[in-house]
């Protein structure tokens, strides 16, 4: 594999949003290689098929193969799934490596293995883990099937007590800096001239509380400076799940029939019933990972988290080293954010739809992140303290219980 051709295609690309490391419609389904291997038994019967499969060159034959696994949310759910294949699609593309994508069927921690082990059932090399759920498949699998390759997202390795375990070899992991999106797009409205905010989290993972936190940080840094003595404030709930659901439906349309002007909608497909909401009601919304521009107008602006790069850039690395890890990636957990020029926000075309705030204000404010110069202090068991009101859903909830 040339490094250097498929890094100059990757650049070509992604020359506005590719980021490095710090340290450094479906189609039918091919079972010619399932007929051919013996069935392995930790495989459940009912464990998940390729729902997805593409191939590019002779890679077929030779049987080098990338694996895609999710959690129950459609891989094209127009968020963090999607960016990732969108990763591997474009890696695909360029190096004429075959792949496949899998969605787990239930939430449940057995579910995810399931899933992880029906791709090593159909010769998955390199198998990439999109999301926390995945972590105690892999912390479980990583030593049991060593000459397999895992690159997890969001995530690091755990135990079933859920406590973090030593990262193999054979384990890359990728984590993001969700604070740094979540401060920019909260900072970012309130320049725009938003003052009621609001934001519905999936569950309240280590990834969703970092845009969370950040966007509050973000919000109250920039409410501090406001000349006037102008009331700024937050209602904030996790609604414990990624999917389309009737109460996220039913909170974000009171929230904007009682003032609420814009909502940080932050975990999988959960967006689409606060679009409805905000459809009706007309309001605005925030979206996660990637650019959700294209899915309404509705969308003021987006975290993003460079998934797309970063997840080529780890590709190539695989690849160029042999279909193995280097040795500054195996057993190494990597962070992304502002400095690795992974968080942002989407300015090109049609994406960017602030009137009051300016481009250039933003990539002022994104200098001085990826410099230093604004230190975002984020413990993400615990909420920041911040000058702003912040109604938190949860505590309300119990006090009129």
């Amino acid at each position: 594999m040339k490094k250097k051709i498929i890094m100059l295609i990757t650049m070509l690309i992604f020359m506005v949003s590719a980021c490095s490391a710090r340290t450094a419609p479906a189609e039918e389904v091919d079972h010619t290689q399932q007929g051919e291997q013996e069935a392995d038994e930790n495989v459940p019967s009912d464990a998940p098929a390729p729902e997805n499969e593409e191939n590019s060159g002779e890679d077929r034959k030779s049987g080098v193969r990338i694996a895609l696994v999710t959690d129950v949310s459609s891989v094209m759910d127009s968020g963090f799934n999607q960016a990732a294949l969108a990763g591997i699609q474009t890696y695909s593309d360029g190096a004429g490596v075959f792949y496949s994508s899998y969605s787990t069927q239930t939430d449940t921690p057995e579910a995810y293995r399931d899933t992880v082990l029906a791709a090593i059932q159909d010769n998955a090399e390199l198998i990439v883990c999109v999301g926390s759920h995945f972590e105690q498949a892999v912390g479980e699998l990583q030593d049991d099937y060593a000459d397999i390759y895992f690159l997890l997202l969001d995530g690091v390795p755990r135990d079933s007590a859920d406590e973090a375990v030593t990262i193999a070899p054979n384990v890359h992991c990728m984590t993001y800096r969700e604070e740094e999106a979540g401060y920019l797009v909260g900072y970012m409205a309130v320049v725009e001239g938003y003052r009621k905010f609001g934001f519905i989290g999936g569950e309240p993972l280590p990834a969703v509380k970092g845009y969370g936190h950040g966007y509050l940080q973000g919000i109250d840094d920039a409410a501090a400076l406001l000349e006037d003595d102008e009331e700024v404030s937050v209602e904030y709930w996790y609604a414990d799940t990624f999917s389309p659901d009737k109460q996220v439906e039913e909170v974000s349309a009171e929230w904007y029939q009682t003032g609420t002007e814009i909502i940080f909608a932050c975990g999988g497909s959960l967006y689409q019933s606060v679009l409805l909401s905000a459809e009706e009601y007309d309001g605005k919304l925030i979206g996660v990972d990637a650019d959700q521009s294209g899915i309404s107008e509705r969308f003021l602006t987006s975290a993003t988290k460079g998934i797309d790069a970063s997840v080529i850039v780890a590709l190539d690395e695989f690849f160029a080293s042999g279909k193995k890890w280097p040795d500054k990636l195996g057993g190494q957990a990597v962070s992304y954010g502002a400095k690795e020029k992974c968080v942002s926000l989407p300015v090109q075309g049609n994406a960017w739809r602030f009137q009051t705030a300016t481009t250039n204000e933003y990539l002022q404010l994104l200098t001085r992140l990826r410099s230093g110069d604004i230190q975002i202090p984020i413990d993400k068991d615990m909420p920041p303290r911040i000058a702003v009101e912040v109604i938190y859903y949860e505590q309300q909830e119990e006090e009129d219980s």
